[in-house]
């Protein structure tokens, strides 16, 4: 696996992988089957164990995954509304757009950055009576889960359905002693994502968890054309002489191709394995940060140490741009040319173009007005060095320092 040193540009997220990946995928290669084969099925049991969920379907990355869900819990007549943090990336509210959904946004909570549940219950009781079908999207923003039991209790009272976008969280959990994130009880499905800057990397890559058997297996024939061979038409199943046509499949509506292959699956199912000392590692590193940066006063944002529910995908902090005296572009490039490349998750929806008009609470969202001007995600990865952190460490508090000393 592959280190940077200090003429390397530090990234926000790397792979971490090694050998046992490589035999995985050599596997694939000689068994020659690369798609709809063992392996997929593999890697969805052992999703299913992970998250606490009775089923998993696996598909070919996250964007698909709540595509699906979102299209096939859309009523086929009426309107419908999906609502969802305007701290989010875009692909959710994008997937709805195209399966007809309105799109509506609400604030974050600038301790968590994640839905604020009273924004929540702004927008659903402004909006929930002019519309037949309503999803409500949380986001585990950066890892951390949402306070999903008071967005289930809002979302149930105006008779809505909850959809987890988990695509940060494989290893999260609701609560100290809760359970994985993935299998609660009151939501419709939770949605995972395994592109390379996850936690768990397959390379594309993404997951549904589930605990309705019968929706289950309405994304898996989604997922592949909707393509049947069980209970068919005999009169279109069977040949003149009555005898079945082996070769026959039935679609009564369109699907999709949204197959995992099995070399993605494979290096899923080592990455799995490695979930727990991934987290570990983040979790050391993570406090790392929180030692040097919590209560900073040109700090607006540092995760706070949470029980060890978090998925730690992210590391985000929000800079005080005012008390700084610098825009986050100057912010940005002070990091660059140390040879640091953070990211910003996200440029709210709220700024997108594909996004106007768009419903709001009528409160505004000053909770993403406080924390998103100045935000940015320093590195956190499983593999990340003590000294590739301390050039991040090193880097803020030059930046930090020199405003405060001012």
């Amino acid at each position: 696996m592959t280190q940077s040193d200090e003429r390397t540009t530090l990234p926000y997220a790397r792979p971490h992988w090694g050998d046992e990946e490589v035999m995985a995928l050599t596997e694939v290669v000689h068994s020659g089957t690369w798609t709809s084969g063992d392996r997929v099925r593999a890697f969805e049991e052992a999703l299913a164990a992970q998250v606490g969920a009775d089923q998993v379907v696996c598909v070919s990355n996250g964007t698909a995954a709540l595509h699906a869900v979102l299209h096939l819990t859309r009523l086929t007549s009426g309107s419908a509304l999906l609502v969802t943090p305007a701290l989010n990336f875009l692909a959710g509210p994008a997937a709805a757009r195209q399966s007809g959904y309105d799109v509506a946004f609400t604030d974050i909570d600038p301790q968590t950055l994640n839905m604020d549940v009273e924004s929540l219950a702004e927008v659903m009781s402004t909006h929930a009576g002019e519309y037949d079908h309503i999803v409500v999207m949380p986001v585990h923003f950066a890892g951390l889960p949402a306070d999903i039991d008071g967005i289930v209790s809002v979302a149930h009272a105006y008779g809505a359905t909850v959809v987890e976008d988990a695509c940060h969280a494989p290893a999260a959990r609701y609560g100290p002693v809760g359970p994985p994130v993935g299998g609660h009880p009151d939501t419709l499905a939770a949605v995972f994502s395994f592109h390379p800057t996850k936690p768990v990397a397959t390379g594309e890559g993404g997951a549904i968890a589930c605990s309705d058997p019968a929706f289950a297996e309405r994304l898996r024939r989604h997922r592949n054309h909707n393509m049947r061979k069980q209970d068919l038409d005999p009169a279109r199943a069977n040949d003149t002489d009555g005898l079945p046509k082996q070769w026959y499949y039935q679609v009564d509506e369109p699907g999709q191709n949204l197959r995992m292959s099995e070399f993605h699956a494979a290096v899923g199912l080592v990455q799995l394995s490695r979930l727990p000392a991934s987290l570990a590692h983040r979790a050391r590193l993570a406090a790392r940060y929180r030692a040097a940066f919590q209560e900073h006063p040109l700090l607006r944002y540092v995760p706070a140490d949470d029980g060890g529910i978090s998925g730690l995908h992210l590391f985000p902090v929000s800079f005080d741009l005012a008390g700084l005296g610098m825009t986050k572009r100057a912010v940005f490039d002070h990091y660059l040319r140390r040879g640091i490349a953070p990211q910003v998750h996200y440029t709210p929806l709220t700024e997108q173009p594909a996004f106007i008009g768009a419903l709001a609470p009528a409160a505004g969202f000053p909770g993403l007005d406080l924390v998103s001007p100045g935000l940015l995600s320093l590195p956190l990865f499983h593999g990340m060095t003590d000294g590739e952190q301390d050039r991040v460490l090193h880097a803020t508090s030059d930046l930090l320092e020199e405003r405060v000393a001012e």
